[in-house]
């Protein structure tokens, strides 16, 4: 643990990350995340072929395509029921998030050297992150097929109850929504029960699997989606974020717990959460919200901001939330009296996507592994800054390649989440820089490298995953394995173990999962010759006896990182919900986004009355179009008033209105517009003005005294042509505008 003076800063106690269970798109454990951070790779591709269709989606309110990319995990059906411990009928019906957070409670309960025994019973706290319910949403669209195991095994609670159940802990247990700062805020949670005493262990972490492709036509419809199908965080052309899945969780103790031989990835020194209070709109970022944040997670710390050398970005690649959130940092320094040196800044996103429930949890990993390491990984697709971000003036250098960890102090860094509903999130953490207790021997001797699983099948996979990994250079001293094989896991019923050096260990391992023998192999109660020595505790392991594993290794050793379960997962997947059935749209009658033939051609109509009728004609009918368009977006009724200089967001415009409106607007008038469009133009005459120079060229347009005070607009050739070919009904009610339209303006 860190020096007492050093926690003295703190207004809290240090928490440590022990262990880590980690799921990414190209990514199945830490080590192989560490890896493809470490090596600048992005793990971006399209839908995996037998995830679900693409080919019967409705296009996007916009008219384009919904996106067929993202960061996807290879493996989301199956589940090693056995090792589990959950029927095949009640797995089906499982939503594949719960699976998936319950493997890696296993993993990172099994990293961080906790045998299951050892945690049974005891206040361990579980919080788990997660906003989508796909498998649900699947489940009910055959009601005849909706089972009682449907009630277990689908409500979000049940995301973090589930682990809680499986290994007997008895702490605070429950799953939380804040959309993208979701796992970040449970971490907070986490940190928070361990403060407050109610509990002395806590898992911490998020989830999300994109089983269904509902939820990505919804985000396509928010305007949220990158047409360019990557996450472009701080460049010039961001233009949002490809969505992404996968789960991790992390297993927290506080300082006071922790063992001079556990390992420890990162401190967690201060944790902050807040809401942006009253904005724009809720989707809108605050710059103000999120550097109250900051300085509350740094206050708490007992750092400065200007002691943070890296930020670990929410960074989702929109260019004004990129913006906002640059310059929160560069306030939350410049409160601190500045910066003599930039802070290093990047995001995950650029490398997984954007991960939503489990995003804040794929920062805080990466983040507590380049603490571990001593190296900031690069972040991605970064080629021209955003010119609006004033890097220099607010102490800030984007990781544009790796770097090793600045030396300056103690290594300590930031991790930021926001979200689409307001909340923010930021927590501090820094490096282990704890005496490191020393290995007495390394390679040197014999030892016994015990191994266990649930079932047969898993413990030929573990012996041969074991045995590969033995070969590599850049594993831990096999005293560090034998003492976290023997000490620090769980022994299951289906055991064996090996004695040797590391060579000769792996060998027989390798053997083992051959269906051979070898001297220095032990499987089962074999019998044959009585063993002495080593020999003798690998049998007496293998025949299922306790054995004092600390007589054997009296020197004892440091918890390291060995490969976890192998499992062996088999498909379990409802059988009506196939490939085609969920790439097809439920609703009886299709819609379609893109425009009839008659809408096309009044569309048409529109756009050449603004572009060479008389301006002031032009600026009537615009306005009228306009008032007409927030009508209906808003469901007001089409007597409603809406005035020239009434600002759009006391109407009730949110930012998913905004984002319908611009994309009619591209539609309907042919123009490329900003998703920030209403924001930077928030009244009808402002709007209006700025359409015309849009598509006028440029041609000055003024916004307040001739809007105001408009000439009457008179029907058009092309409009009368349009309502001759509208029914009676359909006709009456364009009139029925026009005339309100033209009475407001006469007032």
């Amino acid at each position: 643990m860190p020096p007492r003076a050093e926690m003295s800063r703190s207004e809290v106690e240090p928490i440590a990350i022990v262990g880590i269970g980690c799921r990414f798109p190209g990514a199945e454990d830490p080590a192989a995340f560490w890896s493809l951070l470490s090596q600048g790779r992005e793990a971006v591709g399209r839908v995996p072929e037998d995830r679900y269709g693409m080919e019967a989606l409705p296009r996007s309110s916009s008219g384009a395509p919904v996106s067929d990319r993202g960061g996807f995990l290879e493996q989301v059906a199956g589940l090693d029921w056995r090792a589990l411990r959950i029927g095949p009928r009640e797995a089906s019906y499982m939503d594949p998030q719960h699976r998936l957070a319950l493997e890696l409670a296993w993993e990172a309960l099994e990293d961080a050297g906790l045998p299951f025994e050892a945690v049974a019973g005891t206040r361990t706290a579980v919080f788990m992150g997660i906003s989508w319910g796909d498998y649900a949403r699947m489940q009910a669209r055959c009601w005849s097929r909706l089972d009682g195991y449907t009630a277990a095994g689908t409500p979000f609670a049940f995301a973090a109850n589930r682990i809680s159940y499986a290994f007997d802990l008895r702490g605070p247990s429950f799953a939380l929504d804040a959309t993208c700062s979701s796992s970040l805020v449970a971490v907070s949670q986490g940190c928070h029960a361990l403060w407050s005493g109610e509990a002395t262990m806590a898992l911490a972490g998020g989830v999300n699997l994109m089983l269904s492709p509902d939820t990505t036509l919804v985000m396509s419809r928010a305007g949220v989606l990158s047409a360019s199908g990557h996450c472009r965080a701080l460049d010039a052309e961001a233009d949002g974020f490809v969505r992404g899945e996968g789960a991790g969780l992390v297993v927290l103790v506080p300082a006071s717990r922790v063992r001079e031989d556990d390992r420890v990835y990162a401190w967690i020194r201060g944790v902050a959460v807040g809401h942006n209070g009253r904005n724009e709109w809720i989707m809108a970022p605050s710059a103000e919200g999120q550097a109250r944040t900051i300085a509350e997670a740094c206050r708490r710390a007992g750092v400065g901001p200007r002691e943070l050398q890296y930020v670990e970005l929410h960074g989702t690649g929109f260019g004004s939330g990129d913006v906002v959130e640059t310059q929160a940092l560069g306030m939350a320094f410049a409160a601190d009296g500045g910066r003599d040196r930039p802070c290093v800044i990047g995001s995950v996103k650029t490398n997984l996507g954007n991960l939503e429930a489990a995003a804040g949890i794929a920062s805080v990993i990466k983040v507590a592994l380049a603490l571990h390491h001593a190296e900031i990984p690069r972040t991605l697709n970064l080629e021209v800054a955003n010119p609006r971000i004033e890097f220099e003036d607010w102490g800030l250098a984007p990781a544009r390649s790796s770097m090793p960890w600045p030396a300056e102090g103690a290594r300590r860094a930031g991790v930021s989440t926001t979200s689409l509903s307001g909340v923010n999130a930021h927590a501090v953490l820094e490096a282990d820089e704890r005496e490191k207790v020393a290995s007495p021997a390394h390679d040197e001797g014999r030892f016994v490298v015990p191994l266990s699983a649930r079932t047969p099948q898993g413990l030929v996979a573990m012996a041969t995953k074991v045995g590969q990994w033995l070969g590599r250079p850049d594993r831990p001293p096999l005293l560090d394995i034998a003492y976290t094989a023997s000490l620090r896991r769980s022994h299951h019923e289906h055991r064996v173990a090996a004695v040797g050096d590391a060579a000769a260990i792996a060998e027989a391992l390798l053997a083992f999962a051959r269906g051979e023998q070898r001297p220095n192999l032990f499987h089962g109660d074999e019998g044959g010759e009585a063993a002495a020595g080593l020999d003798a505790v690998a049998r007496r392991h293998a025949s299922g006896h306790a054995v004092d594993w600390r007589e054997v290794l009296p020197e004892g050793g440091r918890c390291v990182s060995l490969p976890t379960q192998a499992w062996q997962r088999e498909r379990m997947w409802l059988p009506w919900l196939d490939r085609d059935t969920i790439g097809t749209p439920p609703e009886c009658m299709q819609g379609d986004a893109s425009p009839t033939a008659a809408e096309a051609e009044a569309n048409q109509a529109l756009r050449r009355e603004l572009l060479h009728a008389p301006l002031a004609r032009a600026r009537a009918s615009l306005v009228g179009y306009l008032q007409g368009l927030l009508r209906d977006a808003l469901g007001l009724g089409a007597t409603a008033t809406i005035g020239y200089e009434q600002p759009l967001f006391e109407l009730g415009v949110s930012s998913l209105t905004a984002v319908e409106l611009r994309n009619r607007f591209q539609v309907e008038l042919g123009v490329v517009l900003p998703s920030s469009l209403l924001l930077e133009h928030p009244t009808v005459s402002r709007l209006a003005a700025h359409l015309l120079e849009l598509m006028r060229g440029r041609e000055p347009v003024e916004s307040d005294e001739a809007v105001t005070s408009p000439e009457p607009p008179t029907p058009s050739d092309d409009l009368r042509a349009t309502i001759d070919r509208l029914s009676e009904q359909e006709a009456e009610q364009r009139l029925i505008e026009r005339l309100a339209d033209l009475e407001e303006q006469l007032r």
